[in-house]
């Protein structure tokens, strides 16, 4: 896919600027392209289904990792509405919103998704969490496991935080979609946007 923009520092959306930043709030430039996945979402009122709908404003943004240092912290995060947790999906997760008579959602890959559920695991058991039939993270997690990047949502819900751990890959990519609403029930909507970034 070809990049539709590249080196941007800002990507304008109907509901805020999306951005990336380093420890220090300045802006990290990225590049956006079109996301492969944008199969049709239908929508379903009661047992009918009513209508599908799709939208040409889903991408990929991706980060050059020759733009981030090892061992920094980054966040991509959106400044306007409100945004909050939205779906999860193996190895992703998304936060999402509707402002501005749009929804959308950003969503993130985790490359360590089963190392960290293998770590909560191994914690609950030794803490006796599990015989509670209860599986608790650790407070922090044994990150020499890790591969390439740390992800994170933020606890405000704006996006993520992200942690390049080795130089051995080229690009982070992030994904971002938004649809207009066209019917009054915000949920289908941002169930949508959440479907095509997670």
């Amino acid at each position: 896919m070809a990049w539709i923009y590249r080196h941007i520092h800002f990507l304008s959306t109907p509901c805020g600027e999306i951005i990336v930043t380093d420890e220090n709030e300045k802006k990290i430039r990225f590049s956006v392209k079109e996301n492969p996945y944008h199969p049709d979402y239908h929508l379903f009122y009661g047992t009918k289904n009513e209508e599908a709908i799709n939208t040409n404003t889903n991408y990929l943004i991706g980060i050059q990792t020759c733009d981030l240092m090892v061992g920094h912290t980054y966040k991509i995060c959106m400044i306007g509405g409100k945004l909050h947790f939205g779906a999860s999906d193996e190895h992703t997760e998304a936060v999402s919103g509707t402002w501005n008579g749009y929804s959308i959602a950003i969503g993130s890959y985790d490359p360590n998704d089963d190392k960290k559920l293998e770590q909560a695991h191994e914690y609950s058991k030794k803490q006796r969490f599990l015989a509670q039939n209860m599986t608790v993270s650790p407070s922090h997690y044994d990150e020499s496991q890790f591969v390439k990047y740390d992800v994170e949502m933020l606890k405000n819900y704006s996006g993520f935080q992200f942690r390049l751990l080795e130089d051995s890959i080229q690009e982070i990519n992030f994904s971002v979609a938004w649809i207009k609403n066209k019917h009054e029930n915000l949920p289908d909507y941002e169930a949508a946007v959440e479907f095509w970034t997670t």
